[in-house]
């Protein structure tokens, strides 16, 4: 019988297949077999090492009197009325369930420092809420000259680092009297930490707002670039961050609230030309910039967890705001005044970490008065003559 016309199963049998010479094999198959279970294994001790941060507690704060000068008596508690006999009291009515504050699941919050070129100043400070279960970064600035109850006569937000001599637990306590909580961790860099960054990413191209042009030779510090699309080195990008007017005197309308627009501008850009696919091969470099410039509380697996999560979202996520307020005068000093409705509305919008909103019974703020000095938002006066007297200074 001729083959083609053999049934389909027995003309496949009389077809002799090369037998597979596995021993040739073996070594390359044992090869990538071991390949892919260390790959495995690697990913699985990654997501076992990666930690979230911790979550502060307590909750939402109650801010305590904190005299702004010792010399100032606390005055003596009023005279309160003999207590009524019991039989005569009235039975009280139930009061509804006080709501236990939660944390809400998956979000953190921090607050970054930028120091001064010189000085023990802060020029930038920052306060993020990381949103992992909507992948959401929402970032608040706060002007360096926001009025703080503290102590010494510069009442102002970028002097809270230096008066407390860098410890960030006493930092953290003023920064929750504006908050109205505790923010779970700290970063604090020095600017420069932009021009690693940058440089790391191989530049960026940015719109540059206006012509800048200054010049302070006490500081080393010369600015010489041209408002439009520019190609900025990282020390470009940190001229850009770090001007304020030029040396004809004129500078942003808005004055620092506009120089911060402008940074969170800077910001978003770095940000949105960070997250795209050709910087990515540069993580290894980013995140060893953080490990060695920056100081912290955040542990190594803390930041790999932060990393990954700041990959996987969206650049349109990531959101900035300016703390609402506006410019007072004390004793020739300039402060910046936080509007306290519109200050509530960003705290809880973009900042509150737990499951109930933040009111201004959780706050210390200070309010200027008429006759000069300052008043908390706790009741307690700030007497004009503890501020620093700026016209004595010439």
């Amino acid at each position: 019988m001729e083959a083609s016309s053999l049934p389909l199963v027995d003309w496949l049998k009389r077809i002799r297949f090369p037998k597979p010479n596995w021993r040739k094999l073996r070594i390359p198959l044992l090869a990538l077999g071991i390949v892919l279970l260390l790959a495995i294994v690697g990913v699985i001790l990654y997501f076992l090492w990666e930690k979230p941060p911790t979550e502060a507690e307590p909750a939402l704060a109650t801010p305590t009197l904190r005299p702004a000068v010792s010399d100032y008596p606390t005055p003596p508690p009023p005279e309160t009325a003999p207590p009524t006999p019991t039989e005569f009291l009235e039975t009280p009515e139930p009061t509804e369930e006080v709501h236990e504050v939660r944390r809400r699941e998956n979000v953190y919050t921090f607050v970054l420092l930028a120091k001064d070129q010189v000085g023990a100043s802060t020029d930038t400070v920052m306060v993020a809420r990381l949103d992992a279960e909507n992948n959401r970064l929402d970032v608040v600035s706060i002007p360096r000259d926001t009025l703080v109850n503290v102590s010494w006569g510069v009442k102002k937000l970028c002097t809270v680092y230096g008066g407390v001599r860098g410890d960030m637990v006493s930092f953290n306590t003023y920064l929750t009297d504006l908050l109205g909580f505790p923010v779970d961790h700290y970063a604090v860099v020095d600017v420069s930490i932009v021009e690693r960054l940058v440089n790391a990413m191989g530049g960026i191209t940015y719109y540059v707002p206006r012509d800048m042009d200054y010049d302070d030779p006490d500081q080393d510090l010369h600015i010489h670039i041209s408002e439009g699309y520019q190609y900025l080195t990282g020390t470009d990008t940190v001229k850009v961050l770090r001007y304020r007017m030029g040396n004809d005197g004129t500078g942003y309308q808005t004055g620092d609230i506009g120089r911060i627009g402008a940074q969170h501008d800077l910001l978003k850009s770095v940000a949105a030309q960070l997250l795209q696919a050709g910087n990515i091969p540069h993580l290894d470099q980013i995140i060893e910039i953080f490990r060695t410039s920056v100081t912290t509380d955040l542990s190594a697996n803390n930041l790999a967890f932060l990393a990954r999560e700041f990959l996987e979202m969206d650049k349109d996520n990531i959101r900035f705001y300016t703390a609402p307020g506006h410019s007072v005068g004390i004793r020739g000093g300039s402060y910046y005044e936080l509007e306290l409705e519109g200050w509530l509305e960003i705290v809880n919008e973009a900042l509150d970490p737990y499951d109930a909103e933040v009111t201004a019974a959780n706050l210390n703020l200070l309010r200027t008065l008429e006759e000069g000095g300052a008043i908390s938002t706790t009741g307690e006066l700030v007497p004009k003559d503890s501020f620093l007297n700026f016209y004595e200074l010439g």
